[in-house]
């Protein structure tokens, strides 16, 4: 599972079929009616957090830099702000462009009646149900993915979209781009979001999963991230050992004063103990004062044990409980 899979996702934009349940073709020059999920969560991250920014850092030893940046926050700006297989920001901006794509769809849905989804639970505890109304079959087949399907649906003073992809590689050890599915649902006037972003993979007939859950509020000015998975780095495919993240389990919320980050930083097949980070937004540099604006989580604490690989696998392979349109 190599880093280079993430550009298969602008490719797939180019060729996709359409079947919303409430009709349309998508060749209507049509606005998306859904709020970009990357202007979200860049008015809710620091600069010093965007990818292009990160991307400069990831290296905060070399005699370039100007401040301390203590090593577990290296950890989180190289394992999830930096291009490469945890990059949510670029996954985000797939969603994005894929969104703009079919976006005659989506209006056709915007006020058509929906179905609760209930996704089977990858982490415990999981409750996030969605409502959907509509979906669109992308064409796949040529890029070595199986199949790849979009749901979406529009409820109340939401939207709620799911992108899923598998791989027919699923199961040969060699599944590489990976199977996975990012859960999205963002507030209709476009302030926030909470998206989780799940992918599974198989090795030795054992099903592994990778969990991200993020949420930002431009209007509260915070963003927050929570990540673990059940693979170890001895465990995943090889050369893909960065796609686990920081599968000991990690969280991280910023209040665009401060960045605090708390958990067991590594993917180590034994985890270490728990830490804790207190930096600066402005430049990432270590400090103190960090309260209760960035301490207290939204998002629940995932360890490595929390996460089911067998539970992602139903839900992304199987498609277990997802309606039919």
């Amino acid at each position: 599972m190599r880093t280079n899979f993430i550009f298969i996702f602008s490719a797939l934009v180019s060729s996709f079929q359409l079947g919303c349940s409430s009709g349309g073709d998508g060749s209507a020059a049509v606005t998306n009616p859904v709020p970009s999920l990357v202007t979200i969560a860049k008015a809710s991250l620091p600069s010093s957090l965007e990818s292009s920014a990160v991307s400069l850092m990831a290296k905060p030893n070399k005699k370039m830099s100007l401040f301390s940046v203590d090593s577990n926050l290296t950890e989180v700006k190289d394992r999830l702000f930096s291009p490469g297989p945890t990059d949510f920001l670029y996954r985000l901006n797939s969603v994005d462009t894929r969104l703009d794509e079919i976006a005659t769809n989506l209006a056709n849905c915007e006020n058509t009646d929906t179905t609760t989804y209930n996704p089977p639970a990858f982490i415990t505890g999981l409750s996030f149900p969605m409502e959907f109304s509509c979906s669109t079959t992308i064409d796949a087949a040529s890029m070595g993915i199986s199949d790849f399907k979009v749901y979406y649906g529009k409820s109340g003073d939401y939207w709620y979209l799911a992108e899923f992809q598998t791989n027919a590689s699923f199961a040969s050890e060699d599944a590489e781009p990976p199977s996975m599915v990012v859960l999205s649902k963002v507030s209709a006037d476009g302030t926030s979001f909470e998206v989780y972003q799940v992918s599974v993979e198989q090795k030795s007939s054992t099903d592994y999963a990778t969990v991200m859950h993020i949420l930002a509020d431009k209007t509260a000015n915070t963003f927050e991230i929570s990540t673990a998975s059940s693979a170890d780095s001895t465990q995943v495919l090889t050369p893909g050992a960065n796609f686990s993240g920081l599968g000991c389990g990690v969280q991280m919320r910023t209040d665009n004063s401060k960045v605090y980050a708390s958990g067991m930083f590594s993917q180590a097949a034994s985890c270490p103990s728990s830490a804790t980070v207190c930096a600066a937004a402005s430049d990432l540099s270590t400090t103190t004062g960090c309260g209760a604006s960035v301490t207290s989580f939204e998002t629940t604490a995932i360890g490595r044990s929390d996460v089911s690989g067998s539970n992602a696998k139903s839900m992304i392979i199987d498609r277990t409980g997802l309606p039919s349109f």
